[in-house]
């Protein structure tokens, strides 16, 4: 990781709170010591500021004066207070819940990488870990820029997929029909990949796009209904 990529990962992680396991995460990408994340892990209370201490000096940042504290955490929703807001952008308070369930799906596959058998094992779940971590991240950087600009940064693929649902209000029955095909045929296709499992580095973002694509289809199909209960 650049050092400048590295600063700014550090930056937005101690802005989130500082949460161990992502900092050992960080930590795994720019250092070689394995003895801290051991010390980590065995007490997280006392050795976290040493986590945060060592992660700036990697970045060449400094360290904050006063370290978010890690017990009583603030709620999720009182770091992004906009969320409550009613002209809050739908596609924020979609991400919001999503982001929930990411860190958690990260936090579950960086425990399982203690309990990895094999080399195969521990590259999935190492990948699996990655994913949701960036994906997170990806979360984040949205969430904080709309809280320091009150506009959206838009980069996230959600802003382009709730544009899709919007045009299908717009399409004709025609249209509809052809593009449930094209759904369809598109799930098809990303379940073929995923029972390959000849690149499992990339099942995690197969299964987001499936996801994804399903979502669009329940959405087209809800349509061609209500046009057919229309006539």
């Amino acid at each position: 990781m650049e050092k400048s990529d590295l600063a700014a990962a550090v930056q937005t992680w101690i802005r989130a709170g500082a949460e161990v396991s992502t900092g050992l995460l960080l930590f795994s990408q720019c250092s070689k010591n394995t003895r801290i994340p051991v010390m980590v892990r065995r007490n997280p209370t006392k050795y976290r500021p040493l986590l945060i201490e060592r992660l700036c000096a990697a970045a060449g940042i400094e360290p904050p004066r006063m370290e978010p504290t890690p017990t009583n955490r603030r709620r999720f929703r009182d770091d992004f207070p906009f969320l409550r807001d009613p002209d809050c952008p739908a596609e924020l308070k979609i991400l919001a819940t999503d982001k929930i369930t990411t860190h958690e799906q990260y936090i579950r596959a960086h425990d399982r990488l203690f309990d990895c058998t094999s080399l195969d094992d521990c590259y999935r779940t190492a990948r699996e870990a990655i994913a949701n971590f960036q994906e997170n991240r990806a979360i984040f950087a949205e969430l904080d820029y709309y809280r320091e600009h009150r506009t959206v940064l838009g980069k996230h693929r959600i802003f382009e997929h709730l544009q899709r649902l919007r045009a299908f209000e717009k399409m004709g029955i025609v249209e509809l029909i052809a593009e449930q095909r094209r759904l369809r045929s598109a799930i098809w296709r990303i379940d073929n990949e995923i029972k390959k499992g000849d690149k499992p580095h990339l099942r995690t973002e197969r299964e987001q796009r499936r996801r994804q694509k399903e979502g669009l289809l329940t959405e087209v199909s809800k349509q061609i209904d209500a046009y057919n209960h229309a006539r």
